[in-house]
């Protein structure tokens, strides 16, 4: 008995020493995540961040309520846009949203958010790899994981091509939204739902919207680590 309770001490300080296991296999993301039925009438995008304060008050604020009204119901596909509108602590979180895949990649977004601060914080002092390392790690993600997360050339590309494509259409702050390729804005971030849902809801009716492209283009350029006119 002494010798298996020893055997179990050691294991775990083996264990501790090492850090997390990790996953045993990573599967990328690939191309834009989203939530909702893939062929949905209504497909609403968000160009956003998780370290600009006006996508926090938005996802914390409303994203449930669309969620649940339609995302839920099947009336709406939400994809969300990786805008590295903060440069590399941005792009840092997407690689490891998107190494934790389909099914915790807004898991991760949302802890992202909850965190905004400390990982703002972190990032400020240099400490941004431990606090990368901290969010992956509650998603199952070694340390080596993440580290492989953030080199990812398929990650690294994916962060490229949204922020030139966003910017290639005049997309200048975060968060910005579209409703079936049209941009809906509001004065002011606490009236940006209701106006979405008058989009929407015309949408889902058979209104006609006028189109513009939503995919980005497969060549582009690093963003830039801030683009004026961000919503805090």
């Amino acid at each position: 008995m002494f010798l298996k309770t020893l055997a179990g001490v050691v294991a775990a300080l083996a264990l501790a020493a090492c850090g997390p296991a990790g996953r045993d296999k990573i599967v990328n993301v690939e191309g834009d995540a989203f939530m909702g039925p893939q062929d949905a009438k209504v497909t609403v995008i968000e160009y956003g961040s998780p370290t600009c304060p006006g996508c926090k008050y938005w996802h914390d604020t409303f994203l449930a309520e669309m969620k649940r009204d339609y995302v839920d119901t099947g009336k709406i596909k939400f994809i969300f846009r990786e805008y590295a509108i903060h440069g590399a602590i941005d792009a840092g979180i997407f690689s490891v949203a998107r190494c934790a895949g389909t099914e915790d990649y807004f898991a991760v977004l949302d802890e992202a958010f909850a965190r905004q601060r400390d990982i703002v914080m972190a990032s400020q002092k240099g400490d941004s790899i431990p606090a990368l390392k901290s969010l992956g790690e509650k998603f199952k993600l070694s340390g080596a994981q993440v580290d492989g997360c953030l080199t990812d050339k398929q990650n690294v590309q994916r962060v490229n091509d949204v922020g030139a494509y966003a910017r290639q259409i005049g997309v200048e702050s975060t968060p910005t939204f579209f409703v079936n390729g049209v941009e809906i804005s509001a004065s002011d971030l606490s009236q940006q739902w209701s106006t979405m849902k008058v989009a929407i809801d015309a949408a889902l009716s058979g209104q006609p919207v006028a189109p513009t492209p939503i995919t980005p283009p497969a060549d582009a350029t690093a963003p830039h680590d801030h683009v004026p006119g961000e919503q805090h």
